[in-house]
């Protein structure tokens, strides 16, 4: 086709050029009949180009019903999920619910290291059960990020994609110059190609023809989470682009909230199950160092192993599984938001190894399918899907522990979930749980 078309050219330009030689610029009639052979070959260069568009249309249909099941694509892809993984988890499962609402495939980013983005290493399934989300999501077709990605190479035409950021305003990431007072929308700011890199959409290929962005608003409202749905709903249904890009920067509560957690990969709920056999019964303490006051962290361990001594008398629990960002493993901090571990952190962790017999994910040889495969070392040295493992564990305990202020960061929703969860096992029947939450006594210096 494409020698074809240069052939085309070529030849006008030269009877253009041997007209020009020839007759030179005066003769009308000369003139008018060169014209119309420029016409003609012309419209034929054009039937041309029409008939090729038309077949990379007609292959793109079909690569669409191969992927889609129709002739036409739409999909909504919320490639950045902010926060680690027990919130992000909960985003995930609120922007699903606006994906069915307009009618979209729900592209499932990849995982890693606690995050959910186009970014991370590990297909979906690795932390979560997608035939179970599809349970959870009748409603809603679901496709992996690799998918997506063959979709995209397999198209002929670069899909034309709308790129829509989530911001909450009054943060650090949103412009101060475009805050907004309340709920609103504006057009956003075209991305370069470094940008694009960084934030690895150039993986895809997509044509981002154009950018707009939704304000959370820094005055909160009665009913927030349903006008935001509704708000972005009603901007985003009629958009015509096959592809739907959220980059979503914002921590509130953005649409209204699903309780039910994304269930867990078939292979950590196995190993959690595994763990839990062996110890019963145990003690979970999920001690997050994260925001503690690092010079009190001994006297907290103190405070700690006072009363395990305690509870081992009174309840005869003699296991104990220890949940924590300390880096058991010797690498990074379990948790990205974890910057600086001191001596003081050290000191405790030592203090209670010398005192009991600590178990830990290490020390049970936990998910050592993937622990001995050096393609996922990059998962064991930071936080990752031990964390989650973790969180199953304390769930199942017997009884679960966990710090009180200037020892631990209070406000966590991943203790808050493990909580509600023991909850909900008491509340069915479950004798075997004996609290929902205990937390050790505060140290007074």
């Amino acid at each position: 086709m494409l020698r074809k078309v240069v052939l085309i050219v070529t030849i006008a330009y030269i009877i253009w050029i041997t007209s020009f030689l020839v007759f030179g610029t005066d003769d009308t009639d000369t003139k008018q009949s060169l014209s119309l052979e420029e016409i003609a070959i012309t419209k034929e260069f054009d039937n041309e180009f029409d008939n090729d568009r038309s077949k990379l249309i007609e292959h793109d249909e079909k690569v669409n019903l191969k992927y889609c099941g129709e002739k036409t694509c739409n999909f909504m892809f919320p490639y950045f999920i902010p926060e680690q993984e027990t919130r992000a988890n909960l985003h995930l499962r609120s922007l699903t619910f606006l994906a069915e609402s307009l009618n979209r495939i729900m592209v499932l980013p990849n995982v890693g290291n606690s995050r959910i983005d186009c970014c991370t290493k590990f297909p979906f399934e690795f932390y979560y059960d997608l035939e179970k989300m599809k349970e959870m999501f009748p409603r809603v077709k679901f496709m992996t990020q690799q998918t997506f990605k063959e979709w995209t190479e397999e198209l002929l035409i670069k899909p034309d994609t709308l790129h829509t950021w989530l911001i909450e305003d009054g943060r650090n990431d949103s412009y101060s110059i475009r805050d907004h007072d309340y709920i609103s929308i504006e057009q956003g700011v075209q991305y370069g190609k470094k940008l694009i890199n960084n934030l690895c959409l150039d993986q895809f290929n997509l044509n981002i023809s154009d950018y707009i962005e939704f304000h959370s608003g820094k005055i909160m409202i009665k009913d927030f989470e349903f006008k935001m749905f509704n708000f972005l709903t009603e901007n985003l249904k009629n958009r015509k682009s096959p592809v739907l890009l959220i980059r979503n920067r914002c921590r509130k509560q953005m649409f209204p909230l699903i309780e039910e957690q994304i269930p867990f990969a078939p292979h950590i709920l196995n190993q959690a199950n595994e763990i839990r056999n062996k110890l019963q019964p145990y003690y979970c303490i999920h001690w997050r160092m994260e925001q503690g006051i690092p010079q009190k962290m001994p006297n907290c361990a103190s405070e700690l192993i006072k009363m395990i001594n305690n509870l081992k008398t009174k309840v005869g629990i003699n296991n104990i599984y220890l949940a924590t960002d300390y880096p058991i493993s010797g690498g990074k901090s379990a948790s990205s938001t974890f910057y600086r571990v001191e001596k003081y952190h050290k000191l405790a962790i030592q203090m209670l190894n010398s005192t009991f017999d600590i178990n830990t994910w290490i020390s049970l040889n936990a998910l050592k399918e993937f622990r001995n495969n050096e393609y996922y070392d990059s998962e064991f040295n930071n936080s990752g899907i031990h964390g989650i493992l973790d969180k199953l564990i304390c769930i199942q305990s017997d009884y679960f522990i966990s710090g009180p202020r200037d020892c631990c960061r209070i406000l966590s929703t991943y203790t808050k979930l493990i909580g509600e969860a023991r909850k909900n096992l008491i509340d069915s029947g479950d004798t075997r749980i004996r609290n929902t939450i205990t937390r050790w006594k505060r140290p007074s210096k």
